[in-house]
Parts: structure tokens; C-alpha cells; sequence
């Protein structure tokens, strides 16, 4: 009897120990091959609308635009909470602390809130837009397909910029009585504005088609390509460009390259 009790127990230990293990085999990968990735194609930068086409050379509120792999079924990010977010049809934000409900993202995270975007049919690229200026600061991403959750860290939009982090400064040169007044970044040395300065010119400003010397004609800001060097018929190569500008010009117009970009004006001077 000893023996039958003996073996019935050690069958019954199999059993339930069968049971145990069970789960374990049966698991299941919610993933599968969802890998997202996640990068930014426009900003931080001025925007004029919740859901603009492209950066604004100025605007009352800062976007930045991301493109996203993998046809996720919902997206959400974050933002500072001190950041009022501007939002399109397709979203949704949550106060501070909550969360994402769908994907857990911001969930007990008091200094930021969570935005969730509902992703239509090969929805790939969604702005994200908050009002006033605001600065670069790392983010994450969360996007979500079934059962399955995967988040990335990337750009995203931080805090009030400061306006002594971007100090500008302003240079006028008057040429042959066109004057142009140029606003550049002291950190980075890049022009944010040029422009004729009627106030400072002894010339008027030229009409639409009109260069015949009696006025100032100007245009700007197209970008560098190719810049070669000369001294004395001698090629000195490719430009390099360091602090202040390389200038050029003829007696009727100037030519001068701030920044990476070209700037020519006088009277005449061709546009």
C-alpha cells in the first residue's frame, strides 16, 4: 500500500507541477517584427498653425515634425508642462502626472504631460505644436501596434528660450548711399535678417523691374555653394569661412558673403 500512496503522490507532483509550467510555454510575443523608428524631419522651429505645411521664418508658436516607421495604431509624446499645446483633430493631451493611458507614456510624470496622436491609415509624420518659443530638449516617443508598446528618446520641445541665449546684434553698411542693416546671432554668427535701410540710404528703395542707378536694389540669402579665391591671378583654393564675412564688388555694387550666405546690393546692382 506504501508504494501505490508513493507513486500516486509522485504523479500527482507531475501534475501539478505540469500545470505550473504550462503558462511559460504558452507565452506569446506581442511584437513580432514591430521595430518603430523615429526621427525628426522639420524643427524645433516657428510655425503659424496647429498643423503647419513647413518652418515660418516667424510665428506665434514652435513645432517640431517627426516621421515614424512601422504603421503604429497610436503615437504619443511629451512636452514640459509648462508648455501649452496646440492641438490638431487627431489628438489629445493629458495633465501632468496622468499619462498616456494607451501606451503608458508620462504615466507619474509630474514635470511633463502626454499627447497621444490617433493614427489614421499609413499616417508616417505628425507635427507636434506648442505655443510661444521654445527650445530643443530630449523627448520621448511612444508608438503602439496591438498589444505591443515601444518607445524611443529623441528631440522634442523643452522650455522658454531664453532671449540672452540668443543675443542678436545689428551691423549697417551703407554703400554708395544704399544702406543694408544686418541682424546676426552673437553665438552663432548666422544672419536672422537683412534688409535695405531706407532711414540710412540717400537713395530710394528700387520698384519692381526698375535698376537703372537712380536707386538701391538688393537681394540675399542664398546659400554658398562654391567660392574660390584669388590673390594677385593666384587660386587660393576653396573659401573657408570663419568670424566676420568675405566681401566683393564692382564701383556700383558690393557683394558680401555673412554666415554662409550671398548679399549684394547698390544702384545698379544686379537682382
Amino acid at each position: 500500500m506504501r508504494n501505490q500512496k508513493t507513486a500516486f503522490l509522485s504523479c500527482a507532483l507531475v501534475a501539478v507541477v505540469g500545470l505550473i509550467a504550462a503558462p511559460a510555454a504558452m507565452a506569446t510575443d506581442y511584437c513580432g517584427s514591430f521595430n518603430p523608428a523615429v526621427t525628426v524631419l522639420r524643427g524645433p522651429c516657428p510655425v503659424t498653425s496647429a498643423t503647419p505645411g513647413d518652418c515660418a521664418s516667424s510665428g506665434p508658436y514652435t513645432g517640431i515634425q517627426y516621421a515614424i516607421t512601422g504603421s503604429p495604431s497610436y503615437i504619443a509624446t511629451v512636452v514640459t508642462a509648462n508648455n501649452t499645446f496646440v492641438p490638431p483633430a487627431n489628438s489629445r493631451v493629458y495633465s501632468a502626472c496622468v499619462g498616456d493611458p494607451e501606451t503608458g507614456l508620462g504615466r507619474q510624470s509630474c514635470h511633463e504631460k502626454a499627447i497621444r496622436f490617433n493614427c489614421a491609415s499609413n499616417t508616417t509624420t505628425f507635427w507636434v505644436v506648442v505655443q510661444g518659443q521654445k527650445t530643443a530638449t530630449l523627448q520621448s516617443v511612444a508608438a503602439k501596434k496591438g498589444y505591443c508598446t515601444k518607445s524611443v528618446a529623441v528631440d522634442g520641445l523643452g522650455f522658454d528660450v531664453n532671449p540672452f541665449q540668443i543675443a542678436q546684434k545689428k551691423e549697417t553698411v551703407n554703400f554708395k548711399g544704399c544702406a543694408v542693416t544686418f541682424q546676426y546671432s552673437t553665438t552663432t554668427g548666422e544672419v536672422t535678417s537683412a534688409a535695405l535701410d531706407p532711414s540710412q540710404s540717400t537713395k530710394p528703395v528700387c520698384a519692381v523691374g526698375q535698376n537703372d542707378g537712380t536707386c538701391c536694389a538688393f537681394n540675399g540669402g542664398e546659400d554658398v555653394r562654391n567660392l574660390t579665391l584669388l590673390l594677385n591671378d593666384r587660386s587660393l583654393g576653396a573659401g573657408q569661412f570663419g568670424e566676420g564675412y568675405v566681401s566683393s564688388g564692382t564701383d556700383s555694387c558690393t557683394t558680401r558673403v555673412i554666415g554662409g550666405r550671398v548679399y549684394t546690393w547698390g544702384s545698379p546692382c544686379p537682382e
